[in-house]
């Protein structure tokens, strides 16, 4: 291929950091926080099965479209998807880098010693208790605790970091935060994990009593989990953006806290096996599908979008908006229909 044939195809590429490829809509547990939002409302939709040849077909678009430095395989459940390594290995034959985001239930032996080959970057699994008890009630499978932990434990001993345990704290688990990053860190090897607070969407639009968080729960949690990482040589990392008005992050010298960019230059995106592309995987709303429009100028026409640039009233004047932008307003999507609104954690009693 001539020099000047590969600088047009490249100038007609997209240049994108990090993708969340959901590789299927289906899953074999239903934790009750879960996000998702096919999930959510009065009549969710119903998950296909894997598809496969979709998915891998997708992924090839996605690639000719687009310079990614970086892909997560979620879903769903991405451990359902047949032939998961063979996608894996396209993402590495492209020079893009990828992690794994999954539940542990499904992982064997075999399939993280073909991650590890493949260069995995790392194996997010969420364990959300010491009991497994609670564990399998959160999720609502029955032996989900002592499968995950047991794939958490393979995965641990590869080394090199390839672990990332998750804990996603509720209502429900707010007592034994201590106790999970002692086990993360003691039993696990983990240096570094993710706590997340529970973000209303999908499933947790119906099980919001039992889950929601008050203000000073979520400032309890960051405290308690602080103190706790200070203690074992943690670092811990909050994926979901959080309000300023309710978290002040300098008060948590040990927990990385991230906020939620509107400049799609930088930002990760969310594509499904169809095609889709959201804003985040927390998000319902399709900016286009790549089948049909070329990433770049689906890129190009969200950023453009005023849908993205419309500032909540409750943000209006505010000093921390810069840095805020009004906490996880793809909740509010889920929660009102609506981008133009702050986060729901907002109005949680206090």
């Amino acid at each position: 291929m001539s020099t000047a044939i590969t600088r047009l195809l490249s100038r007609n590429k997209a240049s994108v950091g990090i993708v969340v490829y959901e590789l299927t809509d289906a899953c074999n547990q239903a934790c009750k926080f879960c996000y998702n939002y096919w999930k959510g409302g009065d009549c969710p939709s119903k998950m296909e099965a894997p598809d496969y040849r979709l998915a891998r077909r997708t992924l090839r678009r996605l690639l000719r479209q687009a310079t990614v430095g970086r892909i997560s395989f979620s879903g769903g459940e991405p451990m359902m998807m047949p032939h998961i390594h063979d996608l894996a290995m396209s993402v590495r034959f492209a020079g893009t880098k990828f992690n794994l985001l999954t539940n542990g239930t499904l992982l064997s032996d075999q399939d993280i010693e073909i991650f590890d080959n493949l260069g995995v970057g790392a194996v997010q699994i969420p364990i959300f208790s010491t009991d497994p008890a609670l564990h399998d009630e959160i999720t609502s499978l029955k032996g989900s605790w002592q499968r995950a932990v047991s794939a958490a434990r393979k995965v641990a001993a590869k080394g090199k970091g390839m672990l990332v345990p998750v804990l996603i704290v509720s209502k429900m688990n707010l007592h034994c935060i201590e106790e999970v990053l002692e086990f993360f860190h003691n039993e696990l090897g983990a240096n570094y994990a993710l706590i997340n607070r529970f973000n209303i969407g999908g499933l947790g639009l119906k099980n919001a009593t039992a889950l929601n968080l008050t203000h000073k729960e979520i400032e309890d949690m960051f405290e308690r989990a602080n103190r706790t990482a200070q203690r074992l040589g943690m670092t811990l990392q909050s994926g979901v953006c959080t309000p300023l008005c309710v978290v002040d992050p300098q008060r948590y010298p040990n927990v990385l806290f991230t906020n939620c960019s509107t400049d799609f230059a930088r930002r990760p995106l969310t594509i499904n096996f169809r095609g889709d592309v959201r804003f985040c995987n927390h998000s319902p709303k399709v900016l286009g599908n790549i089948h049909k429009t070329p990433l770049k100028k689906i890129i190009e026409s969200a950023t453009q979008d005023e849908y993205f640039a419309t500032v909540p009233t409750k943000c209006a004047g505010c000093k921390l908006w810069e840095r805020c932008r009004g906490g996880c307003r793809a909740a509010s999507e889920q929660l009102y229909g609506t981008f133009g609104e702050v986060d729901p954690i907002v109005a949680a009693e206090s």
